[in-house]
């Protein structure tokens, strides 16, 4: 089956500019006070330090989490309406530049708020170049005052770029063939290691292998473009082809769908992830070195 690509999918493809995704320290420390800062680690990291100002916001805080892993729902993206009003209760309301940021070693939880709002089209969303460790490398001041939101008016969601940025797995198991699956997460969970209460270990058939890691510099900096392209060139992909991303939960897969998109690939994620696919028995996986 010849593989279908970005173009004949969408016409209107939208990639990224470095500079449409990242702020700098120095900027955002000019800036504190015009714009609204979610730091979305962990409340345990959040506590012992965070940028002046900064709202925690956890990954979770934006996801269905009833049930448990692999069932119908768990883990994708809240419908717009409460997703909306929580981004209100955070102080985003659409208008004022929203900055996120993560920091070394992470899963991407930044990426995923990112990729999150411009999927429902927050376009004015932004994140730390270099996370929380380079705000305090940079001469960032270490703010230890918990925060909260200061809600406002609720911003206008769209789901019209939806499917820009996210696939189910229902499309994707009914365009296997026509796409080129790859999987982010770590060489012993693309095996067959199950970490995360995936109720089967394994990875989709054909899914090829780029570790989320292998994205970024040693420092915690997003390659270059360049460097992501030779990766992908490794893979046997090519900016022609349409590109779907999956991880666990669709986290680490959010983030390397925009580090994607910035180096010219027409990638989407699959916000269900992997968790879904394992749930549903009628699905292949496979297991071990390919």
């Amino acid at each position: 089956v010849r593989g279908m690509t970005a173009q004949e999918v969408f016409k209107d493809v939208e990639f990224l500019k470095r500079e449409e995704v990242y702020v700098t320290p120095s900027w955002l420390a000019a800036n504190l006070g015009r714009v609204v800062v979610l730091d979305a680690r962990a409340q345990a990291l959040y506590l012992k330090g965070h940028v002046p100002g900064a709202v925690n916001a956890e990954w979770t805080h934006f996801v269905r989490l009833g049930g448990r892993p692999g069932d119908s729902g768990w883990g994708v993206r809240l419908p717009m309406p409460e997703l909306a009003r929580r981004l209100g209760a955070l102080g985003v309301d659409g208008e004022r530049t929203v900055v996120v940021y993560g920091d070394l070693g992470g899963w991407g939880q930044e990426g995923f708020l990112f990729w999150v709002m411009r999927s429902y089209g927050i376009r004015k969303v932004k994140i730390l170049e270099g996370g929380y460790t380079g705000w305090l490398s940079s001469g960032g001041r270490r703010d230890l005052v918990p925060h909260r939101g200061k809600g406002g008016r609720m911003p206008r969601l769209s789901d019209k770029d939806d499917t820009r940025w996210n696939v189910d797995i229902k499309w994707l198991s009914e365009n296997l063939d026509k796409v080129k699956v790859i999987d982010v997460r770590t060489q012993p969970e693309y095996e067959g290691a199950r970490f995360f209460q995936e109720r089967r270990g394994g990875r989709i058939p054909g899914a090829l292998h780029l570790p989320f890691d292998s994205l970024f510099t040693k420092e915690g900096a997003l390659k270059g473009q360049d460097e992501i392209r030779a990766l992908m060139e490794g893979l046997g992909v090519s900016p022609q082809d349409v590109v779907i991303v999956y991880d666990t939960a669709g986290v680490r897969g959010a983030y390397a769908c925009v580090a994607l998109r910035m180096s010219g690939y027409y990638a989407r994620n699959v916000d269900e992830g992997f968790q879904r696919w394992a749930g549903m028995p009628d699905l292949p996986v496979s297991t071990g070195r390919p």
